[in-house]
Order: structure tokens, then sequence, then C-alpha cells
């Protein structure tokens, strides 16, 4: 054999013995979720929400659904034209969340660290957010204005009107639901 045919053998059997890098986890339509995506979702929820991190059947199989209800969501605005955030719009998201949130960049980045999040993944996700929530208002808020009413009514309305876009949410992602092929594999979810 050459010395080039033995180098290819082994790189292919080296490659062999490092195992399943990643595997699907939820097959939405003709789209998969990683169990890294799934897992990724749940370090961010709890990041975002303040809450410890659980990486358990039931954390990652409630990360799945809202990746699901995201993928069906990105589908809808790529159809529907809708646009997405540029990226420099990322930058100025996290720097005012980060302002928000936290008194100090070391405090920042070990919050990061705890739950074992990139800046970068958490920037991405932000601008994820911010397109989903230009998404949901171009959507559905036209479809849920209401007449005028008194100024004293004016935060009343208001919160009837978020209530009114997220109930046509709610019902537009279980119609959606309802006419894709959704398949969570069980192994990823154990």
């Amino acid at each position: 054999m050459t010395r080039a045919l033995v180098g290819v053998m082994w790189y292919l059997a080296a490659g062999a013995q490092t195992g399943v890098i990643d595997r699907v986890a939820v097959v939405v339509g003709n789209q998969a979720i990683t169990e890294s995506e799934v897992i990724l979702e749940a370090r961010l929820t709890a990041f975002l929400n303040e809450e410890p991190l659980d990486l358990g059947p039931e954390a990652r199989k409630a990360a799945a659904e809202r990746l699901v209800d995201q993928l069906l969501i990105r589908n809808e605005m790529q159809v529907g034209g809708y646009a997405m955030p540029v990226e420099s719009e990322g930058d100025a998201v996290l720097r005012n969340f980060r302002q928000k949130n936290y008194r100090s960049i070391p405090a920042y980045h070990a919050a990061l660290q705890k739950y074992g999040l990139t800046e970068d993944e958490l920037k991405r996700h932000l601008l994820w957010q911010a397109a989903a929530l230009r998404f949901t208002d171009q959507r559905f808020h036209m479809a849920t204005l209401a007449p005028t009413q008194a100024p004293n009514q004016s935060a009343d309305r208001a919160t009837d009107g978020v209530a009114a876009v997220q109930d046509q949410m709610d019902v537009w992602l279980k119609q959606a639901r309802s006419v894709t092929r959704i398949q969570f594999k069980k192994a990823a979810f154990q």
C-alpha cells in the first residue's frame, strides 16, 4: 500500500473511533433540530430567566418544544419575506442587555461561564428574539387593532392588545404544528 492510502485509512479509522458528535433530537417537516441545539436553548433560557441550569429530560423537552415553535416562525418569516435584523443590530442588543442586567463586564462573563455560554451564542439568541418580536408585531398586530377608545382606557387597551396578539400567535402556532410532521426522538430526551 502507498503511504497516502495508509494515511487515509488511518484517518478514517480515527474518525470512526470518535463516536457520535451530535444527534437529531426533533424532526420538523424535513428539518432537524439537534441535541446540542436543544441543550443550548435550555442553557440560554435558564441564563435569561436567571434560573438554575437544568438539563434534565423535562427541561430538554421544553427547550425542544420552544425550538419547534422557533423553526416554524423562521420558516414563516422566510416564506413571507419578513426581514431579519442586520448583524450590526446584534452588538447593540447585546450591549443593552449587558448594561441593563450586569453591573460589570466581569460579572457578565462569570454568568456566561456559569451557564456554559459564549457571547456569540447569546448575541445570536438576542438577535433572534428581536426578529421574532418584529415578526409577531407585523404578522399579528394588524389583525388585532381595536377601535380608538377613551384615553383613560389606554393601559387596559395596551394590555388587551398584547394579549390579543399572543392569542393570535398561539392559534397560528397550533395550526402550523397541526399541518407539520413533528417527530421527537426519544433517545434525546432520556
